[in-house]
């Protein structure tokens, strides 16, 4: 496995308007396919459907701001320096509700297609907002489904 760092001021931007700004802070690739690591700015009212990752767990670092995450079914409202698993094959997902925009980090491993859909996703909503239709074939495709709404 490769040794390796990154400069946040560096690290590639996707911009989805008004929702989330997600940048790349570890690929796939440069970890040798082990993790991947991203950072999300997520807007107030804003997070993803409920969805599954089937190959893969995910661990969320929450910075700032006030969240809900749903892991299984349970709610927890999560502060800043809560951390939150989700082993692979369980559905999730995160709200920022506060009034102010939120940070999370969060980190997938192993790697797989998460980079890839999360760039597929960016090129799909460059005229404007994506289609649910679109976002569930384009995550199906990386190994992720979505199962549920928003919370």
């Amino acid at each position: 496995m490769p040794i390796t760092h990154s400069r946040y001021t560096n690290s590639e931007v996707l911009d989805f308007p008004g929702a989330i700004t997600l940048r790349i802070l570890l690929s796939g690739e440069e970890t040798g396919g082990a993790q991947e690591v991203f950072e999300d700015i997520v807007q107030p009212g804003i997070g993803p459907g409920r969805h599954v990752h089937h190959d893969q767990d995910e661990t969320f670092f929450f910075l700032e701001g006030d969240f809900i995450v749903e892991i299984d079914g349970t709610v927890h409202e999560m502060a800043p320096g809560d951390v939150a698993f989700i082993p692979r094959g369980t559905v999730h997902a995160f709200k920022n509700v506060g009034t102010t925009v939120g940070r999370l980090r969060y980190i997938f491993s192993p790697a797989l297609k998460m980079e890839a859909m999360f760039h597929a996703f960016h090129k799909a909503a460059a005229g404007g907002e994506i289609s649910e239709t679109d976002m569930a074939e384009i995550a199906q495709s990386h190994g992720q489904t979505f199962v549920g709404p928003p919370l």
